[in-house]
């Protein structure tokens, strides 16, 4: 706040309450990972997107950054608890995760896409959370291969 020439209650005056608050935070929050998900795909070839996408969220960077990574890998355990408007903004935000990942499926637009998206996505944050929370680079590292690898695998069981 000091940096931004701000004090405690003139940043909260903005809101009409703490949970308005955490709500806009998780919905930019959200709303950056869903753009940096599809600057990943638009920025590789079509056959690539999933892979990209896939490569930049189980990344060393996004693993050690957790301020500025996605919202829901750093709080999901913490979500449940809060105001239904905060859930609301974060469960919106999830849902176009999900729908960026289908997107770049086989099938697109059918029921196992979709279904196949929410596996890609729930193995995506969780691996994230995982190597987040060990103090084992290594296992941390692992863990992100084997995610990587086998989400890709997933994704290419699709198209046979």
């Amino acid at each position: 706040m000091k940096d931004a020439g701000l004090t405690h209650g003139g940043f909260y005056s903005h809101f009409p309450s703490r949970e308005a608050m955490l709500a806009e935070a998780a919905d930019r929050a959200g709303a950056e990972t869903v753009g940096l998900a599809e600057a990943a795909a638009a920025a590789a070839p079509a056959d690539q997107a999933l892979e990209a996408m896939l490569g930049g969220y189980l990344s060393e960077e996004h693993i050690n950054n957790p301020e500025s990574g996605c919202p829901m890998a750093a709080l999901s355990s913490e979500l449940s608890r809060q105001a239904p408007e905060v859930r609301r903004a974060a469960t919106r935000r999830m849902k176009e995760m999900v729908d960026v990942v289908a997107r770049q499926l086989p099938g697109w637009g059918s029921p196992d896409a979709h279904e196949r998206a929410l596996f890609l996505v729930a193995t995506m944050v969780g691996a994230v959370s995982l190597a987040r929370a060990v103090d084992d680079p290594s296992l941390a590292e692992r863990l992100c291969k084997a995610a990587f690898k086998y989400a890709r695998s997933n994704a290419e069981e699709s198209q046979k």
